[in-house]
């Protein structure tokens, strides 16, 4: 850092003067022609090129072979970078499939059109304008979508009606609205007006991008727990059940009480209890991990061996060969809920970074 002092020139220029050594190192020139820029963080902004954040305005990515995999890996990246356009061209021609893929990529990215798809070329461009974004609103409706998936993820395994594909298809969508805050958040590290036009501060961005990450996490979890729900052959006794459920509940209120302490903060105090709660989850979860597998046969041998059931005619027999199977589905079910206060509780330390920041403005 150097520090100069503000010069008045004529009927109201102002001139501040570059160290020599700064000029050499940036190969400025007197005479040479400048871009000034200010920006509502309080920046003033010195540039040698006209536009800022330039260098996101295209790209062209080879892309090699004819699997489908390499043309959606670009176009994802690409967009997380944060470029306008993206343009691939293959080493031969891109087959079918490859162009199948692009077009599956951009259905499930925000704000992104195809505008080329040829065997020569796949060209696709980013038209949303970030000035009619709003970040915050984002996170708002990714937080609202992650629980409800999860909630319903939940009572789909309690009920024994469990649809993996719904789950994945819910869960998609929180996927699309984390890329797009990660998008943001990436454009805003190259240029200064994709802030301006957010209406948000860099810090704040941070947070917000610190926060969707964990909650797209949250929906993912709903998704293996679905996933692990298929294991389980018949609904999970009620003693089981109440647990699951109470778990999950408190998972999903840690997660909401963090991101809110976030959106809304800063909120030291909520932060706090966010990660109290968490801990006493993780507690619970643990302890009746551990009693599922101690006592597996307790909860699920004799549910299955009821009268009437099945099982009981060959004395219980198909009821021990279910019973660890079942034991091993709900422990996917329980490890899962633990991740999700995991998610919550990285959500709480942001909002409790974001409280001692604020402390010191």
């Amino acid at each position: 850092m150097k520090t100069r002092k503000l010069q008045q020139v004529g009927g109201g220029t102002y001139t501040v003067s570059i160290p020599k050594e700064w000029a050499d190192e940036h190969a400025l020139e007197a005479g040479m022609e400048l871009h000034l820029y200010t920006h509502t963080d309080g920046s003033i902004v010195v540039r040698t090129t006209e536009r800022d954040g330039d260098g996101l305005a295209s790209v062209t990515i080879d892309v090699t072979g004819d699997r489908p995999e390499p043309v959606e890996r670009a176009l994802v990246a690409a967009h997380a970078v944060g470029f306008e356009t993206v343009t691939l061209r293959p080493d031969g021609v891109f087959t079918r499939e490859q162009r199948r893929a692009a077009r599956s990529v951009v259905r499930d990215l925000v704000g992104t059109d195809l505008l080329a798809e040829t065997d020569e070329e796949i060209t696709v461009q980013h038209l949303l304008d970030a000035s009619t974004v709003s970040v915050r609103q984002s996170v708002v409706q990714l937080q609202f979508t992650a629980l409800s998936v999860h909630r319903e993820a939940t009572t789909a395994v309690v009920e024994g009606d469990v649809s993996p594909d719904r789950i994945r298809e819910r869960a998609a969508e929180a996927d699309r609205l984390a890329r797009m805050v990660r998008r943001h958040a990436a454009r805003s590290l190259t240029s200064f007006s994709e802030l301006d036009r957010l209406g948000v501060s860099r810090t704040e961005l941070f947070d917000y991008e610190a926060t969707a990450r964990p909650l797209r996490r949250v929906a993912r979890e709903a998704v293996r727990t679905a996933e692990a729900a298929e294991g389980l052959s018949a609904p999970l006794p009620p003693a089981v059940a109440d647990t699951v459920e109470e778990t999950a509940g408190t998972s999903r209120t840690v997660v909401e009480e963090a991101t809110t302490a976030v959106l809304d903060g800063p909120d030291a105090a909520t932060a706090h209890a966010a990660l109290d709660a968490h801990d006493e989850t993780v507690e619970t979860v643990t302890a009746a991990t551990a009693a599922l597998f101690d006592a597996s046969a307790a909860p699920f041998d004799g549910a299955a061996s009821r009268p009437g059931d099945p099982a009981a005619s060959d004395g219980g027999v198909a009821a021990d060969r279910r019973g660890p199977a079942r034991a091993a589905a709900t422990s996917r079910v329980l490890d899962s809920v633990r991740r999700t206060t995991e998610c919550g509780a990285t959500v709480a330390e942001v909002a409790l970074q974001a409280a001692v920041r604020a402390q010191q403005e």
